[in-house]
């Protein structure tokens, strides 16, 4: 009886090593430092894991894929030879997705999309949003957010550009996480 007990407790714990809880993404995943042929994707999970971003011109088809070294529950990962002025359309993910549209392990964040910024040229209309000392976490900062919402409408803001102060009252992780990210 007592072997029985004991392969079963070993069979179960077997089991339960095997059971690995799908991440959580906490923060983002959002965009640093675009140039015409780059840019930077960033993202925080509750565990940590491989960073990986799936990318590519067709939300459908996301071919390219891009990593960074190591795990991490803070990842950044930079995708370079971009084309300049060109939509792509991106899934962050711990790397175990397989980028040929096979399912060995779900994504671990939905589809996104950004337009790298164009080379220098002539000039076009860009929708720019600048926001000085916003980080006040009130109801202020969400009207005036819902103020810029409802003028802009469909028209996708091309440059987001923050002055500083941007959260208060003393720009700690959580600070951020409340009057930026959440915001």
């Amino acid at each position: 009886m007592k072997l029985i007990s004991l392969f079963t407790g070993a069979v179960l714990a077997l089991n339960l090593s095997n059971l690995v809880a799908a991440p959580t993404i906490l923060r983002g995943p959002y965009l640093q430092t675009a140039t015409p042929t780059s840019i930077v994707v960033r993202w925080r999970t509750d565990v940590t894991e491989e960073s990986q971003v799936n990318y590519g011109t067709d939300r459908a088809q996301l071919t390219l894929s891009a990593k960074a070294q190591g795990v991490s529950t803070e990842h950044v990962v930079q995708l370079s030879g971009l084309q300049p002025g060109t939509r792509y359309f991106y899934r962050v993910s711990g790397g175990a997705e397989k980028i040929d549209g096979g399912e060995d392990a779900p994504a671990t964040g939905p589809i996104s999309a950004f337009t790298t910024p164009p080379v220098a040229g002539p000039a076009k209309p860009t929708r720019v949003w600048v926001l000085g000392d916003p980080g006040t976490k009130s109801s202020t900062q969400a009207a005036v957010r819902d103020g810029y919402l409802r003028f802009t409408g469909a028209r996708a803001t091309d440059l987001w550009l923050i002055l500083g102060d941007n959260a208060y009252p003393d720009g700690t992780d959580a600070d951020y996480q409340k009057a930026v990210f959440e915001m």
